[in-house]
């Protein structure tokens, strides 16, 4: 893939990312490209593992999440803004849980034990 389009790809996945909350402070560092692929694997592992409930609207809810290097969750728990309910957030958390071990290899170098990631009821 040549560069241009390279670059191009990944200042379009790390907006996107943005938009969906799962942007972290940090722009403007050379990693940022292999951040956002770690971002989103984390967001596509918990994904596949979440039984989402029927949730109405579009609403949002932040889990801190932390983990071991090798990706082993140690704890999860929902930010103060969680707008899902309790049944909502408890499927969230547990599909953390079920995800366990969280990607790590290849992302040593972004790698972060503790994290904050944003879910929203709509589409993913």
């Amino acid at each position: 893939m040549p560069a241009a389009v390279s670059t191009a790809r990944a200042a379009f996945v790390a907006g996107v990312l943005a938009l969906c909350g799962l942007a972290t402070p940090g722009a403007g560092r050379a990693d940022d490209a292999l951040e956002a692929r770690y971002r989103m694997a984390l967001h596509q592992a918990v994904q596949s593992q979440w039984r989402k409930p029927d949730i109405a609207g579009d609403v949002r809810c932040r889990v801190l999440v932390r983990q071991l290097p090798g990706g082993d969750v140690v704890s999860v728990e929902p930010v103060l803004e969680c707008g899902f309910d309790a049944s909502a957030r408890q499927s969230l958390l547990e599909a953390v849980y079920r995800a366990s071990p969280l990607p790590y290899a290849g992302f040593e170098r972004v790698f972060e034990r503790q994290l904050v990631i944003t879910f929203t009821s709509g589409a993913p």
